[in-house]
């Protein structure tokens, strides 16, 4: 027998025999094959060869390049929302699920669930290039975790960082932190130029200053309501924070005027100024002459400052404040001083008074009780580029003589909010009136008035009509006036509607509640062109219901009017809040409508010729349990009961 014949053929009594992979009987019938021979194989002429797909993005385009790709994937959806915003955006479609998150927050959600492709994926996504800034504001507790792991593997590039709103941010999540975004160099420092840490109140003292202390570059600072800001906390800042530009440390109980006294003191010693620009000091104890005089020294670039429900604060103090000699600005080229009469800054006799020009476009001093109109004569001829004054809240000791003083020194006035200001009369208006074209060419003084756009004189009962409509006529960028609880009358009320729609102004809004002089006729002649609410197309603004006409037809709702149209005039008034009302009753009613037409059709589907029950709710009526029947004995009549 040849040696390449299989084994199975020398043996056939005692061994079976195999055949393509299957056992054959020794007492099958049928006769050995030839073809029984042909090994058994598994290739397939007809068996396509696989081909595996190369992955092009991962192992053809380098690191830097993918990177780039999620990186503009920000920039895509910050561009879409912005192109949805200028179409068809609308309230209802703004208030979808779908759309909670767009712009940015909706990217940033985007590369977290990106991250889940692969682990090299997670680690594109980790990469600190994509992480120039952490904004957490947004998001609920669980972003906390993942901008906490975001910071342990791209730390180094952050240059941003906003916790606000996260309360439970501990101090030791804080703690952990700093040592990210610390670079591997001695002594260790960060590179944020920006911190908000408002509303984190679960934060102690210590890990904040460490925090500040490995911080040298940081330009923002947001501490608003934190108590774990205390007067320490200045002298931190001034130890290493030398290029702080905008601080707000509003709202926090454990700091007082001390404080910012130690910190601006300590420029004054070292002979360098604050780079402090903006300044938000709100509900700040026991202000006085001393911090405002070291303050206004050390600061010379503010031009915003807020020390609004500062109940210590006194006229004197914010004399103080501009107040100085020559002796303090000699060699000082960026410091400019003005020379004063006593009538100038409403003082008798013939003393001459030297005061400091300030840089402030934005001052804030409501609520503060102490203070008077005296402390608007200190500040004449001091702040020439003030823009926003709001002075709120003061009450009967703010009169017109201090206010008709400083806003003559103040040609780029925009906005002044005076609430509560009972005794201000015609005078006030009439300083804000700005002159005629003819008379403005001729003077090269600029008057107040005609950059004004807002202007708050609730409460002041000493207001003429006339003064009102002049004030309208003259001021040609004026878009809100809020003159709730005055003699304001329908006449001036329809003026105001009227110029507003003829200069195109957007967004314009006039607040007339709790006056006499507007009634029901007036509002509901002017609803064509006015609006009672300002809305705005968000997610937040959902549970608002705010009318759309992109969504509703607002003709079909009874007193119904389009309240995200920026060209009607916000109207609020009492009469015209009836409209809000209104709109809700209306379409409550036409949902009821809705459910009840369509709960009648399937009655009438799925029971033809069965009468609604009145006294069941939606008119559905309900089978018997016992017999699966509607009808009980056989009785068909409205006035009928069902065994329920």
């Amino acid at each position: 027998m040849p040696e390449q014949w299989p084994p199975s053929l020398l043996s056939p009594l005692t061994e079976p025999i195999r055949i393509q992979n299957k056992v054959r009987s020794y007492s099958s019938p049928f006769p050995l094959s030839a073809l029984d021979l042909v090994p058994a194989t598994s290739n397939d002429i007809l068996t396509p060869t696989p081909i595996e797909p190369r992955n092009l993005f991962d192992g053809v385009l380098p690191r830097e390049l993918r990177l780039h790709v999620f990186s503009s994937l920000v920039s895509v959806m910050e561009d879409d929302h912005r192109r949805a915003l200028d179409g068809n955006w609308s309230a209802s479609r703004a208030a979808h699920s779908r759309n909670r998150w767009v712009g940015r927050d909706r990217a940033v959600r985007e590369l977290v669930k990106i991250s889940r492709v692969s682990k090299q994926w997670r680690s594109m996504i980790l990469d600190g290039q994509l992480w120039a800034e952490i904004d957490l504001h947004a998001f609920g507790r669980a972003s906390l975790a993942s901008g906490l792991r975001i910071s342990e593997h791209g730390g180094k590039f952050v240059q941003a960082l906003n916790l606000a709103g996260h309360v439970s941010c501990s101090s030791a999540d804080l703690h952990g932190l700093t040592d990210d975004l610390c670079l591997n160099q001695f002594p260790a420092a960060t590179q944020l130029t920006s911190i908000n840490l408002r509303g984190c109140t679960s934060l102690d003292s210590r890990s904040l200053h460490r925090l500040l202390e490995h911080t040298p570059l940081l330009r923002r600072l947001c501490v608003k309501g934190i108590p774990a800001v205390t007067n320490l906390m200045f002298k931190t800042i001034a130890a290493c924070c030398p290029r702080l530009e905008d601080l707000d440390a509003s709202r926090c109980v454990n700091a007082d005027a001390a404080g910012v006294l130690a910190w601006a003191r300590n420029a004054t010693i070292n002979s360098t100024h604050l780079d402090i620009v903006q300044l938000r000091l709100s509900g700040l104890k026991h202000v006085d002459e001393d911090m405002m005089a070291a303050l206004g020294r050390a600061a010379p670039a503010l031009e915003v400052l807020d020390l609004s429900y500062a109940r210590q604060l006194r006229n004197s103090a914010m004399e103080a404040f501009v107040a100085c000699t020559e002796d303090d600005t000699e060699g000082d080229l960026s410091v400019d001083i003005v020379r004063l009469f006593a009538r100038e800054v409403g003082r008798d006799g013939d003393g001459c008074f030297c005061r400091r020009v300030t840089r402030l476009r934005h001052l804030a001093l409501s609520s503060c009780p102490l203070l008077t109109d005296v402390a608007c004569s200190n500040l004449a001829h001091s702040v020439p580029c003030l823009e926003m004054l709001e002075m709120a809240g003061i009450g009967t000791f703010l009169e017109d003589d201090g206010l008709v003083r400083l806003l003559r020194t103040t040609p780029q006035i925009r906005s002044i909010d005076l609430e509560d200001a009972s005794e201000i009369s015609d005078a006030l208006l009439e300083a804000l009136m700005p002159e005629d074209e003819d008379d403005a060419r001729a003077s090269s003084e600029v008057r107040p008035g005609h950059a004004l756009e807002r202007l708050i004189v609730s409460n002041a009962a000493e207001l003429s009509d006339s003064a009102f409509r002049s004030l309208i006529r003259g001021c040609k960028q004026l878009r809100v006036l809020e003159a709730d609880g005055t003699q304001i009358s329908a006449s001036v009320l329809r003026e105001f509607v009227e110029t507003a729609r003829e200069r195109n102004v957007s967004d314009a809004r006039i607040v007339v509640i709790d006056c006499r002089g507007i009634g029901e006729a007036v509002t509901k002649d002017l609803s064509a062109a006015t609006r009672p609410r300002q809305g705005w197309r968000a997610y937040g603004a959902r549970k608002l219901k705010y009318l759309d006409g992109r969504d509703e037809i607002i003709d079909d709702i009874k007193g119904g009017q389009d309240e995200c149209d920026e060209t009607r005039v916000v109207l609020k008034s009492f009469h015209a809040w009836l409209a809000v009302d209104a709109v809700t009753a209306a379409r409550e009613k036409i949902r009821r409508s809705h459910r009840r037409n369509q709960n009648a059709s399937s009655d009438e589907a799925d029971f033809p010729g069965r009468p609604m029950r009145w006294w069941q709710p939606g008119g559905r009526t309900r089978p018997n349990s016992f017999t699966g029947s509607h009808n009980v004995a056989g009785l068909n009549s409205g006035d009928s009961c069902t065994i329920m």
